[in-house]
């Protein structure tokens, strides 16, 4: 990350080149890219709103971001059915398991790839910070500190 962007994340100022950084910094598994243009149909049908943000977001990540073999991946990227630690805006740390469909467990608190949140998580690595896009167009900042991700 460059001073000026680090400068404008810190100042809360963000744009669309700072979404387009961020996605071209992140990594996806092919299958986390399958699942991420059913997410971007979904959004294009209803088509308003946050929607329309999430499917501009999703669909920057599918142009960017790196696509690697699922075996490949750095363990600290976060991918479908990882456990992520996060803050947003310097705050309280919270935990979640990021998932594309129905596939984490019920006991797990689950973030949805298809919201702005997990659109934002997914193929960030550990200990990064980027603009997250709020429903209502505004920005906050996501600290990645953890990920954890089941072996297979």
């Amino acid at each position: 990350m460059t001073m000026t962007s680090e400068r404008r994340l810190m100042g809360n100022t963000f744009g669309y080149a700072d979404l387009c950084q961020h996605a071209a910094a992140c990594v996806l598994t092919k299958a986390d890219r399958r699942a991420l243009v059913d997410h971007i149909q979904r959004a294009d049908m209803i088509g308003t709103g946050a929607f329309e943000m999430l499917a501009r977001l999703l669909g920057m990540k599918l142009l960017y971001a790196t696509v690697l073999d699922d075996g490949k991946i750095n363990p600290k990227a976060a991918t479908g059915g990882s456990r992520v630690t996060y803050a947003i805006d310097d705050e309280e740390r919270q935990t979640g398991r990021l998932f594309h469909y129905d596939e984490f467990a019920e006991e797990d608190i689950g973030i949805h790839v298809g919201s702005l949140l997990g659109a934002t998580l997914i193929g960030m690595k550990a200990d990064t910070r980027v603009p997250f896009l709020e429903a209502d167009g505004t920005f906050r900042r996501a600290h990645l500190l953890s990920v954890d991700r089941i072996q297979a």
